[in-house]
């Protein structure tokens, strides 16, 4: 990315968050559609939101800071 990259800052997170959550969403609805009690199916949406969301940050910083 060039020298703008700072005004899309707030874009990229907007989109890595909101792939997180539909994520975090199926992987829930996949744990209760297979009969998982609610504890099982909360703590699957979670892990799953943040697993995704700091793979994506991680993701999106290696491939665009070029001093990585």
């Amino acid at each position: 990315m060039e020298g703008n990259d700072r005004a899309f800052r707030g874009v990229w997170l907007a989109l890595i968050l909101l792939g997180a959550l539909v994520g975090a969403v199926l992987a829930a609805g996949t744990v209760r559609a297979v009969g998982g009690e609610v504890v099982a199916v909360l703590a699957t949406g979670g892990g799953a939101f943040l697993g995704l969301a700091t793979l994506g940050l991680a993701a999106r910083k290696f491939l665009t800071d070029p001093s990585v």
